[in-house]
């Protein structure tokens, strides 16, 4: 894995920490901290404390054709000692350079999980299309590819043959939020103030200008409304650039990457996730485990958690008139945000069970080296 960082580096951390050690044997191949972690960089050390045997190998989130060969060098020479019966890959960039290498590993089976397909990334087809045709590619590669939602599915089939697939619900061990008031002292922000929040990290796939704009058109119609940001990203510049030149930086509060976030999320009064593309989003089932409402995009992963008007309520991508209703009716309508906010943890609780997404990939791995 590259991505050692939000929800794929929680992924991995439950599937180790559940899984069968007397029947498997783990290692991981990462980078010790990946490049640009705005402060999450805790996956080598938390990997560690669970008894993972780790291997550095230096992979780079953007495309770089030579960094990219080494990595799949170093992988390959890995492979060949290691003599491994499954090589799992996650997320894209370790899922291109992991397969190739377990490509040239004579009898070395692959999964791969995707954690959200990159080219969903692009709307354009001059860039969507090549990078579609790339996991075309990758997928003859892949002896099975596990799916974390439907909708993901869905998106799969146009990638490998359905036969191959398999889908594995994204779950988590539940947690235990502070109280509100609690909440928002550490995070220091006012106590009556209505709070909108959100932890989309600034990265292209979170939308994080529809969630500037959304905020902003919010402001408008209640200035009384503070605004909560929990994460740090690439864009983090240009998205403060932005909130400066709507005129809602001073009500905006970005404290960064906060390492407890999930148990501060009630101190928000509404949610908002505008990410157009998922996996199946972790903050999402935070959200929902905290007993916050939530206001989302009507996105691949984030539908399959979200049920529009029964668990939260949902918008189309990118329209940011329809966000921001949305969040004024439920500033507006206090029973029917609690309604929705006490149903989705109702909804989500199925999802506590990171022992259940264990052994589903360990019967992955089980059909692929025969034993049943």
């Amino acid at each position: 894995m590259e991505a050692t960082i939000g929800g794929t580096k929680r992924h991995l951390l439950d599937l180790a920490a559940a899984s069968d050690r007397q029947s498997f044997h783990i290692e991981v191949a990462c980078p010790r901290v990946r490049s640009e972690p705005r402060g999450d960089t805790s996956f080598f050390e938390d990997m560690s404390a669970l008894d993972v045997e780790l291997h550095v190998v230096p992979m780079v989130r953007a495309i770089r054709p030579v960094q990219d060969l080494r990595a799949t060098w170093s992988l390959l020479q890995l492979m060949h000692r290691g003599r491994y019966d499954i090589v799992h890959t996650h997320s894209t960039k370790a899922g291109v350079v992991g397969r190739v290498a377990a490509m040239l590993t004579p009898g070395t089976r692959t999964v791969h999980t995707p954690h959200g397909f990159y080219f969903l990334n692009f709307p354009s087809p001059i860039a969507r299309v090549p990078l579609r045709w790339l996991e075309v590619a990758l997928g003859s590669l892949t002896s099975i590819l596990i799916v974390l939602s439907e909708g993901e599915r869905q998106v799969a089939n146009g990638v490998v043959a359905p036969q191959k697939t398999r889908k594995i619900p994204l779950t988590f061990a539940p947690f235990k939020p502070v109280p509100r008031a609690e909440a928002r002292r550490r995070l220091d922000l006012p106590a009556d103030a209505p709070i909108i929040g959100t932890t989309a990290r600034f990265t292209e796939q979170k939308a994080p200008f529809d969630i500037a704009e959304t905020f902003a058109a919010i402001y408008r119609q209640r200035p009384d409304t503070r605004f909560l940001w929990t994460n740090d990203g690439e864009l983090r510049i240009q998205v403060e650039a932005r909130l400066q030149s709507l005129g809602i930086r001073e009500a905006t509060s970005l404290p960064g990457f906060v390492t407890d976030a999930r148990a501060l999320l009630t101190a928000m009064d509404v949610y908002l996730h505008m990410a157009r593309w998922e996996g199946v989003p972790y903050s999402i089932m935070e959200v929902m485990t905290a007993g916050v409402p939530i206001v989302a995009a009507n996105a691949v992963g984030t539908s399959d958690l979200i049920k529009h008007e029964r668990t939260g309520l949902l918008v189309e991508p990118g329209d940011i008139p329809a966000a921001a209703t949305a969040v004024l009716r439920l500033l507006t309508h206090s029973i029917e945000a609690r309604t929705l906010a006490e149903q989705a943890r109702t909804a989500v609780a199925v999802y506590h069970d990171a022992k259940a997404m264990a052994q589903a990939t360990e019967e992955v791995y089980r059909e692929l080296i025969g034993e049943r």
